[in-house]
C-alpha cells in the first residue's frame, strides 16, 4: 500500500513538473515571440545622469524628449541623447512640477513649485509667455502639479492668419527687430514679432489644462488665451490624475481619486467650445497675435527707458541742485539769465562753471544728450508707431467680430470694450506723436544751451577768446530754458518724528533740466505741453458734443508715455476678461461615474479617448508593489456613462510568482505600455499589449478562461502573458522605476530604479541587427 502511494505521489510529482515546465516554456516563448514578429525593441542610448530625473516627456511630433531634474533644470534631448537646450530654473530651489508638448512640438509648456508657468519656444528655448496662479487659501505649497495639453482631432482646418487673407499684410508695416545698440542691424532676421506667440500654424483648436492642488483646472487656448477655470466638485479630498476630452471638444473627462482610495470620472459638458470652435479659434489667434504686440511694445518702451537714462543729465542736475542750495531762492536762473544777457557771470557762478561742469563735462554731456534724443525719437517712429498701427488694425478687425452678435456676442466679446481699447491705443499713438515734438524742441534748446555753455567756459578758460556769437533763435530757446530753470522745493521730512507731532520740514531746491524724462516715468508731467496751442483741441474745447463723440481720439494732457501704456495693457485685458467668464459659465458637470477604490490616494493612471470606438481607455496601477494593473473601458455614448473593468497581471517564470507592475502608459489608441519587474532579481521587462486584445477578454468568457481566468469577488483576473499579440523584452542591467513612450514617434525612455540611469529605445523597428540579437536570444531559450 504504502508502495502504491509512494508511486502515485511520484506521479503526481511528476505531472506537477511537467505542468510547471509547459508553464516556464509558454512566459519564455512569450517573452521571446518578438523574434518571430514584426514588432521589436532597440536600444539607442544609455545615460548616467549627474542629477536626478524627476519628469520625462516624448513630444508627438519629433523625437524630442524633455526631462526635469532634481535641481529644477529642464533640458531637451534628442533619441540620439543629443542635448538640444537647457532651461534653469526661475529661482532658487525651484522644481519643474509639470511638462507637456503642445500637438505640434513647437511649444513646450513647463509649471514650477512657485506656481508659475511658462511657454517655451522649442526652437530657441525663449520663454514667449509667463503667468503666475494663486490660491484664495494663500498657501505656500506648490499649487500647479499637472499638465496636460489636448487638441481637437478630425476637425476642419482653419486659417488663422486674417492680414494675409484680406490683403492687410501689405499695407502694414513689419515691424523691425529692436537693436539695444540702436544701429543699423544689417544681418537676416527671419523672426515675426507679429507672432511672439508662435500661433501662425495652428489650424486646429487645442487647450492647455492646468490642474491646481486646490482642485481648480484651468482651460486655455494655445495656451494662451483662458476660456474656463472650473473646479471638481470635491477639491479638499479629491486630486485629478488624467484629463482627456472628444475628437470635437465636446466632452471633457477628468480622472480623479479621492484621499480615501475612491477612483472617479467627472465628465465635463463642453459643447460651447465645440459648438463655437470656429469663433473661439479666431479669437485665441486674435489674443495671441495682439499679446505678441504688446511683447514688443513692452520691449520698446523698455528701450526708450534705456535711452533716457543713458542721458547724463541726472548728474548735471544734480550739480546743479547743490549749487542752488547754496543760493538765496530764485538767485540760479537770475545768475545764468545775466550772464546770457550782459556776458557777466558772479565769483560764484564763474567757480561753478569751471569747477563742477567743466569743458570736458558739457562735451560730453552734449554728445549723450544728441545721442540719446535721436535713438528715442528713432524707437518711436520706426517701432513704437508701427507696432501702434499694428494693434490699431487688431482692434478694428476684432470690433467688426464684436458686431457678428449671433457668433461673438455668446463668447462674451463685446463692442463697447473694443472701441475702448482702441480709443485708448489712439491715445497712446497721440501721446507718441506728442512726446516726438517735445523731443525735436528739447534738442534744439539742449544743443543752444550747451554749446553757449561751453563758449562761456571756453572764455573764462581763455580771455580775449573770439568765439561766435548766439543767435536771436538760439538766446530765446536759452531764456525760455534759463527762466524755468529752478523748480520747486521738495519737503523733506524728519522720518524719526512722530506722526502726532509736528514735523519739521527742510526745503530743498530742485534743478530740472529734463523736460523729455518726465514722460518716460509712471507719474503725471510736470511741464505738459499746453493745449491751447493746438487748433484742433481749441475746436474740440469749444464743442464739447463733439469732443465727447465715441470716434474722437482724446489726447489725456497730463498723462506721461508709460502711464498711457499701463492704459492700454489694461484696456486690451479687459476685451478678453469676459469671454474667459462667459465660456467658463457654460462648462458644467455632467455626471460622475464611480469606477473602483484603491488602496493608495495617487495610483499611477493613464487615460485616453479613442476616436475610433468613442470609448474611454483607463489604465492605472491600484497599489504599491501590484502584481496587477486595471483596465477600464468607458462607454460614454450613453445616457449614462458603462464601464467594463478587468485585471491584467503577468505571471513569472515561477507560475506561482507574478510580476510587479512598476509603471504604464497608454502608447496610442490602440496599445498600451506597461513596465514590469522580475519578483527576484527586480530586473525590468518591458511589455506592450494591444488594447482590443484586453478588451475582447473582458467581454468573452471563453476568450478569458484561455487566460487564466480569475474571478475573485467579482472581479475578473487574467494572465496578460497569455494575451494575443501582447510582446515583452527584458531589459538587461535594469532595475526600472518609470517609463515614458509616444505612439507618434514610436519611442521609449525607461528610468532606473535610483533615478539617475536613462534608457531610450526606438520601437517596432525591423533591421537585421535587431532580428539577429533576437534570434539568437529565441535559440538560446530554446537549447
Amino acid at each position: 500500500m504504502e508502495v502504491e502511494i509512494r508511486k502515485r505521489s511520484m506521479a503526481d510529482m511528476a505531472e506537477d513538473d511537467l505542468r510547471q515546465r509547459k508553464n516556464s516554456n509558454l512566459i519564455r516563448s512569450n517573452i521571446s515571440i518578438m523574434a518571430t514578429n514584426t514588432y521589436a525593441m532597440r536600444q539607442m542610448e544609455e545615460r548616467h545622469m549627474a542629477t536626478k530625473v524627476d519628469l520625462m516627456v516624448w513630444s508627438q511630433k519629433m523625437d524630442l524628449l524633455a526631462i526635469s531634474n532634481a535641481k529644477g533644470e529642464v533640458s531637451l534631448h534628442r533619441l540620439s541623447w543629443q542635448k538640444v537646450w537647457s532651461l534653469s530654473p526661475p529661482g532658487d530651489g525651484l522644481l519643474a512640477t509639470g511638462i507637456a508638448w503642445r500637438s505640434d512640438g513647437k511649444v513646450i509648456a513647463i509649471s514650477y513649485s512657485n506656481n508659475e508657468l511658462f511657454l517655451v519656444n522649442v526652437e530657441n528655448k525663449d520663454i514667449i509667455d509667463k503667468r503666475t496662479y494663486t490660491s484664495p487659501s494663500s498657501e505656500d505649497s506648490p499649487l500647479i502639479y499637472f499638465l496636460c495639453w489636448l487638441e481637437e482631432r478630425g476637425g476642419p482646418k482653419r486659417s488663422n492668419n486674417e492680414a494675409s487673407q484680406n490683403g492687410a499684410d501689405k499695407y502694414l508695416p513689419k515691424l523691425p527687430p529692436i537693436s539695444r545698440t540702436f544701429g543699423s542691424i544689417t544681418e537676416e532676421n527671419n523672426e515675426v514679432y507679429e507672432d511672439m506667440k508662435k500661433i501662425d500654424d495652428q489650424h486646429e483648436l487645442n487647450l492647455l489644462v492646468v490642474c491646481l492642488a486646490d482642485g481648480r483646472f484651468d482651460l486655455s487656448v494655445f495656451g494662451l488665451f483662458g476660456v474656463g477655470l472650473m473646479s471638481i466638485p470635491e477639491p479638499k479630498t479629491d486630486r485629478i490624475l488624467a484629463v482627456d476630452a472628444t475628437a470635437d471638444l465636446s466632452r471633457l473627462f477628468v480622472l480623479v481619486a479621492s484621499e480615501s482610495g475612491e477612483i472617479k470620472l467627472h465628465a465635463y459638458n463642453t459643447s460651447i467650445i465645440a459648438k463655437y470652435c470656429s469663433e473661439i479659434h479666431a479669437l485665441g489667434c486674435k489674443y495671441g497675435h495682439i499679446m505678441s504686440l504688446l511683447d514688443y511694445l513692452e520691449n520698446t518702451m523698455q528701450a526708450i527707458t534705456e535711452a533716457c537714462e543713458n542721458m547724463l543729465l541726472s548728474e548735471m542736475e544734480s550739480k546743479l541742485s547743490q549749487y542752488a542750495d547754496s543760493m538765496p531762492k530764485g538767485s540760479v536762473s537770475a545768475d545764468f539769465l545775466e550772464l546770457l544777457m550782459f556776458g557777466v557771470a558772479s565769483d560764484t557762478l564763474e567757480a561753478f562753471l569751471l569747477q563742477e561742469l567743466t569743458d570736458k563735462g558739457i562735451k560730453k554731456l552734449s554728445h549723450s544728450m544728441e545721442l540719446s534724443h535721436s535713438n528715442i525719437q528713432k524707437l518711436i517712429l520706426k517701432h513704437l508707431q508701427p507696432v501702434g498701427q499694428k494693434i490699431a488694425f487688431h482692434l478694428s478687425d476684432l470690433r467688426g467680430m464684436s458686431r457678428l452678435m449671433e457668433r461673438f456676442q455668446v463668447v462674451g466679446i463685446e463692442e463697447e470694450a473694443v472701441s475702448r481699447s482702441f480709443r485708448e491705443n489712439g491715445s497712446f499713438l497721440v501721446k507718441a506723436s506728442e512726446v516726438i515734438g517735445v523731443t525735436d524742441m528739447s534738442l534744439k534748446k539742449y544743443k543752444a544751451l550747451f554749446k553757449w555753455l561751453y563758449d562761456v567756459i571756453m572764455r573764462l578758460i581763455e580771455e580775449g577768446l573770439s568765439l561766435p556769437g548766439v543767435s536771436e533763435q538760439d538766446t530765446a530757446f536759452i531764456a525760455d530754458y534759463l527762466y524755468s530753470l529752478e523748480g520747486n522745493a521738495e519737503e523733506e521730512s524728519d522720518p524719526n518724528t512722530p506722526s502726532s507731532e509736528p514735523k519739521p520740514i527742510s526745503q530743498k531746491k530742485r534743478c530740472y533740466l529734463d523736460l523729455l524724462g518726465q514722460y518716460i516715468i509712471d507719474s503725471e508731467l510736470t511741464d505738459p505741453v499746453p493745449s491751447e496751442a493746438n487748433p484742433w483741441e481749441k475746436f474740440l474745447s469749444d464743442n464739447p458734443c463733439i469732443a465727447d463723440h465715441p470716434s474722437i481720439i482724446p489726447r489725456y494732457t497730463n498723462l506721461s508715455l508709460v502711464q498711457q501704456h499701463k492704459l492700454l495693457k489694461t484696456a486690451l485685458s479687459n476685451v478678453f476678461d469676459r469671454p474667459k467668464t462667459m465660456i467658463g459659465q457654460k462648462i458644467c458637470l455632467e455626471e460622475v461615474v464611480k469606477l473602483m477604490s484603491v488602496t493608495i490616494p495617487s495610483p499611477k493612471a493613464s487615460m485616453r479617448f479613442v476616436d475610433s470606438t468613442n470609448h474611454l481607455v483607463i489604465a492605472f496601477i491600484p497599489q504599491l508593489n501590484s502584481t496587477h494593473f486595471t483596465h477600464i473601458t468607458v462607454d460614454v455614448n450613453q445616457a449614462a456613462a458603462s464601464t467594463n473593468k478587468i485585471n491584467v497581471y503577468f505571471k513569472g517564470m515561477d507560475c506561482n510568482v507574478g510580476y510587479t507592475t512598476v509603471d504604464l502608459q497608454l502608447f496610442n489608441d490602440s496599445a498600451l505600455s506597461v513596465l514590469l519587474s522580475e519578483p527576484a532579481d527586480g530586473a525590468a521587462i518591458f511589455a506592450q499589449i494591444q488594447l482590443k486584445r484586453i478588451d475582447e477578454a473582458s467581454r468573452s468568457a471563453a476568450i478569458a478562461s484561455q487566460m487564466r481566468l480569475i474571478d475573485q469577488d467579482g472581479d475578473k483576473y487574467i494572465d496578460g502573458c497569455l494575451l494575443q499579440d501582447c510582446r515583452m523584452k527584458s531589459l538587461d542591467n535594469m532595475r526600472a522605476s518609470r517609463l515614458a513612450v509616444s505612439g507618434g514617434r514610436k519611442v521609449a525612455v525607461i528610468l532606473s530604479e535610483n533615478t539617475h540611469k536613462v534608457r531610450t529605445y526606438e520601437l517596432e523597428v525591423e533591421d537585421d541587427e535587431e532580428e539577429e540579437e533576437l534570434e539568437t536570444t529565441r535559440s538560446s531559450t530554446d537549447t
